[in-house]
């Protein structure tokens, strides 16, 4: 375990000192700053609305109920049922459909930028192996007391370790901004979902930690498609072009594919795990629980199949 550890903390070292960690770090920056701008214009134009809030709620109400009652319906009734419920307790607990402008929920709103990160490790991922073989370093890397299978998974482990401390940073970052827009102002309103016909009351802390862990799985799949492709073709320009094909364009496919029993079967149907925010089982009687199964199942598929082949290949 011991050396498991010192090859993690290698691979680590490794990654920090390479200007494509940098270079992320401030790219990460520059999106969180852009995010603040819009902060600020939010709340200098919500400042001047806030305080008719309840009567423009019980305006949407009103246009709601009618076009209910008519048949003409510009959104889906349940779309239009789960607005009419969110405001009406808007209405009895005094929650303002304002966005809160504070420190905490500048934070909560920085998990936008979690999307991002998957793109940037999947470069890293595409050269975790690859590099080793276009540098020669892979042999000086054999030589050292540890085997083959606790180098490779090591360098996965440190992978998934870069998800946490990407979306680390983007809590740093969206704490000092949030700090410079909004004072030292903690304060925050709970955040309302709508799930199995009810309105759930969530804390934003709650919601917080929620948005940044919600992509955590589906990442690590698309990382263990580009390591295994790295791992196997022994270049990062091959692994890294696929990889990010797949991840752009897995939605499509799972749409495309979603009337076909089979498809739940598929990894690209479990990709996107806020579709089961509301509660509900969407498409083929899936669940959330069945979505986490087969992306750790898919995820452990391409890695030890990679891992098999590096444990067996003959490095020159």
């Amino acid at each position: 375990m011991s050396n498991f550890i010192r090859l993690i903390g290698n691979e680590c070292r490794k990654i920090f000192v390479q200007k494509s960690f940098i270079i992320s770090l401030v790219i990460l920056l520059i999106l969180i700053i852009v995010l603040g701008r819009w902060e600020f214009v939010g709340k200098e134009v919500g400042a001047s609305k806030e305080a008719d809030w309840k009567e423009e709620i019980r305006i949407d109400n009103e246009n709601i109920e009618k076009e209910l009652k008519s048949a003409d319906i510009s959104e889906p009734a349940d779309q239009q049922l789960e607005k009419l419920a969110i405001n009406n307790y808007r209405l009895q607990h005094n929650i303002s459909h304002y966005e809160q402008h504070s420190v905490i929920d500048f934070m909560n709103k920085g998990a936008s930028i979690t999307n991002f990160i998957g793109i940037l490790l999947l470069y890293f991922a595409s050269n975790m192996m690859s590099k080793e073989h276009q540098w020669k370093t892979i042999n000086f890397l054999l030589v050292k007391p540890s085997t083959r299978r606790m180098i490779y998974y090591a360098k996965f482990t440190t992978l998934s370790l870069l998800y946490f401390i990407f979306s680390l940073a983007i809590l740093i970052y969206s704490f000092v901004i949030g700090c410079v827009i909004n004072g030292f102002d903690f304060s925050a309103q709970p955040v309302l979902t709508y799930a199995n016909n009810h309105v759930i009351e969530q804390s934003v802390l709650t919601s917080l930690v929620y948005n940044y862990l919600i992509n955590l799985l589906p990442f690590l799949l698309f990382v263990s498609i580009a390591y295994f492709l790295s791992t196997i073709l022994k270049s990062s320009s091959i692994s890294l072009l696929i990889s990010i094909v797949l991840f752009a364009t897995s939605d499509p496919i799972a749409a495309l594919l979603s009337s076909k029993n089979w498809s739940k079967y598929l990894p690209f149907m479990h990709t996107d795990l806020t579709v089961y925010e509301q509660g509900i089982n969407i498409v083929n009687d899936m669940h959330i629980g069945f979505s986490i199964f087969m992306l750790l199942l898919y995820t452990a598929l391409f890695l030890v199949s990679a891992g098999e082949v590096f444990k067996k290949r003959d490095v020159v």
